[in-house]
């Protein structure tokens, strides 16, 4: 599984949270399982995205 990790210090527009993920989506293979985790705590904003490995058969 590979794993993508950003904190936004303070309070960061929506539209550079989307820009970041859409950026890293861009990276990524359209077949991928990929899961967006999204926190904030305390104006803070925490975004995790993970690409779940593939299996071949």
């Amino acid at each position: 599984m590979k794993t993508f990790e950003k904190f936004f210090s303070n309070k960061v527009s929506y539209e550079k949270i989307d820009r970041y993920v859409n950026l890293v989506f861009k990276t990524l293979d359209p077949d991928d399982e990929v899961y967006v985790h999204y926190e904030e705590e305390n104006g803070s904003q925490f975004v995790r995205i993970e690409v779940l490995d593939r299996v071949l058969h």
